[in-house]
């Protein structure tokens, strides 16, 4: 596909949890990335507003594993709790995303070069 990236995210453990749980003390992980993790994944490799990102397939690469934790999280107001964590353990996902431009935004028009060449700079 033109305009695409593919890549592969791994590691020893993740946790993709529900915002609505950030504020409780037991964190559960989702057994996938979500589509927004994905996401930022791809955003925090290239990100320009002229570009408007779009995941397109992920592929797990290794069993479905997880393992509980406890931690202590930190409480500003004082006092000693314990939570547990469920997290994914070892971890790889191969994804494949691609990008469009962002027509909402005429202001970045003389930015929508796919090929980033710049003639001017090369031939003087």
């Amino acid at each position: 596909m033109r305009n695409s990236i593919e890549f592969v995210v791994y590691g020893n453990y993740a946790l993709f949890t529900d915002p609505l749980t950030k504020l409780g003390g037991e964190k559960l992980s989702y057994q996938v990335p979500t589509y927004q993790a994905l996401k930022g994944v791809v955003e925090s490799i290239y990100w320009k507003p002229t570009l408007l990102i779009y995941v397109d397939e992920v592929r797990i690469m290794k069993p479905i594993r997880m393992e509980s934790k406890g931690v202590r999280p930190i409480e500003y107001g004082g006092g000693n709790t314990l939570a547990n964590y469920t997290y994914l353990k070892d971890v790889s996902y191969q994804v494949r995303a691609h990008f469009e431009f962002n027509l909402n935004r005429p202001d970045l028009e003389y930015d929508r070069n796919e090929f980033n060449l710049n003639y001017e700079s090369t031939t003087s």
